[in-house]
């Protein structure tokens, strides 16, 4: 059950929810700074731009400045290379290297009356995660058995926008969203604090003096979790406020609400076979120590008391769960500007602000109808109680956002943009894991318009440095593989869009 949630691949609206492409430049946090391939060329600058009907989420106001109606269509190609070291893995492991789709739509209607415009449009909101095979200083074993880490996290928005322009160069706009969220796969080991299951009490109380002092050696415990086909609906909104003079000179910003997005339906299998076979052993250990018995006597002194305490070796330690869990959209605010300066040139830029921390502080696993009686006795200190959620801690921290871009418009038509995107990283040191690896904070950007009649074909490419996240060296809150550990990615991505006007 610890995560490795992927990044938001929506292929095709709902029909091809296909793949996930992990953290990414033009991802921040878990959500996508921008799909449109004329504002990923433009530094991924959304706010206060002319003629861009993907932009109806992020700057709704800007809808009364549609002459006529539009549509825009984008498809965007993800290649990342996400990397991971730490101690059971000391040679820098490289994840499946995969390419995502990502599909986004939007309408601009024609006009109702001089002063109020409407859109309709569906684009991803993102995801996280990345693809795995590793060592585990506990589940690879001595054979060296690689363990699979793996994870997908996806969601969309879908709906409509207004806009009304109530005075001269003023306009106010608003978006609400039906948002949709999956989460594919969520397979990894976990761990979790020695307190965590109160039930492990129990096994103490059977031999105090000896078991006491075993037990407070354990600092976590390690399970193995594979969670998958989670869903869910929920709902956000946009506000948005533009200023633009008839030169082109526009100022928009715009506000969206933390919202949270609930998904269930989903199963979870937790296997503590290794940490209780660990366990089990040093038990045994510890009675011949102590009472000078030999290991076929101490086993067999430990099976004993482990059948009165209610625990029925025949039935293992792996269990099945119905899973839910939930996300949080974070309140977002941005603001941004578009400036021509003559000679065909246009200088745009962008900031924005996610509160991440009040968003992501834990990731809650609710599991319930636990079918094995073993589990609910070490988790509950009940074998009759077959629920308990886990709260992932994710601690993730607010961030701040700069964009800017260049464009040069011909009058044939043709356009060429560069630009430039910093991210904060939201993943602190100490809950930096692989479902979440580091945030690629830079990304050079470029793109180019060809005119086609009453179509414009827009591409772009989106260059992520490489950016490395070191876990802390003390009190890691996800376990102690994440000590030292280092988390690395870089990515291109490549967008093709066509915009018509009618």
């Amino acid at each position: 059950m610890r995560a490795r949630i992927l990044s938001g691949a929506l292929a095709f609206g709902l029909a091809a929810l296909a793949g996930p492409p992990p953290a990414q430049a033009q991802t921040n946090g878990f959500v996508l700074q921008c799909l449109s391939a004329q504002a990923s060329g433009l530094g991924c600058v959304t706010r206060a731009q002319p003629d861009l009907p993907s932009s109806i989420f992020r700057d709704p106001a800007g809808l009364v400045y549609f002459e006529r109606p539009a549509l825009e269509v984008n498809l965007t190609s993800f290649n990342p290379t996400v990397t991971f070291s730490n101690t059971a893995n000391p040679e820098e492991v490289t994840g499946a290297r995969h390419s995502y789709p990502l599909f986004s739509a939007a309408f601009t209607g024609s006009r109702l009356g001089d002063d109020v415009a409407w859109a309709i449009g569906l684009e991803p909101i993102g995801g996280f995660g990345s693809d795995f095979m590793l060592q585990h200083d506990l589940l690879s074993g001595p054979e060296g058995t690689a363990v699979g880490y793996e994870a997908f996290f996806a969601a969309l928005k879908a709906g409509p926008a207004i806009a009304w322009r109530f005075a001269p160069g003023w306009s106010v706009g608003g978006s609400v969203s039906v948002t949709y969220a999956q989460i594919r796969d969520f397979r990894m080991p976990f761990t979790m604090p020695p307190t965590t299951p109160v039930g492990l009490g129990g096994l103490v109380q059977l031999d105090p003096q000896v078991y006491g002092p075993l037990f407070a050696q354990f600092t976590e415990l390690t399970a193995y979790g594979d969670s998958q086909d989670y869903s869910g609906f929920g709902w956000t909104a946009d506000l948005g406020l533009r200023y633009q003079r008839d030169n082109g000179l526009a100022f928009a910003a715009s506000w969206s609400p933390k919202r949270p997005i609930e998904l269930d339906g989903g199963t979870a299998q937790i296997d503590m076979t290794a940490q209780f076979e660990q366990m089990l052993g040093a038990m045994v250990m510890a009675r011949t120590q102590a009472y000078g018995e030999t290991p076929q006597e101490a086993q067999a002194a430990v099976m004993a008391q482990l059948g009165q305490a209610g625990v029925d070796l025949a039935a293992g330690v792996t269990s099945n769960y119905a899973a839910a869990t939930e996300m949080n959209l974070p309140m977002t605010f941005g603001a941004g500007i578009s400036a021509p300066v003559g000679n065909g040139f246009r200088l745009a830029g962008e900031v924005e602000w996610r509160q991440w921390s009040e968003a992501q502080s834990t990731m809650p696993f609710m599991l319930t109808d636990g079918d094995n009686a073993n589990i609910n006795l070490m988790m509950n200190g009940d074998p009759n109680n077959a629920s308990f959620t886990y709260p992932f801690p994710l601690e993730w921290q607010d961030t701040w956002t700069a964009k800017a871009g260049l464009e040069y418009l011909r009058e044939s038509g043709w356009a060429f943009r560069g630009g430039y995107l910093y991210g904060q990283n939201p993943v602190p040191d100490n809950t930096v894991f692989i479902a979440f690896p580091a945030i690629a904070t830079n990304a050079l950007t470029l793109g180019t318009t060809v005119p086609l009649g009453s179509v414009g074909l827009d591409l772009s490419l989106v260059q992520a440095l490489n950016t490395e996240l070191d876990g802390c060296s003390d009190g890691h809150m996800n376990g102690a593989e994440y000590l030292n550990s280092t988390s690395g990615l870089s990515e291109t991505v490549i967008t093709a869009g066509i915009r018509w006007v009618f």
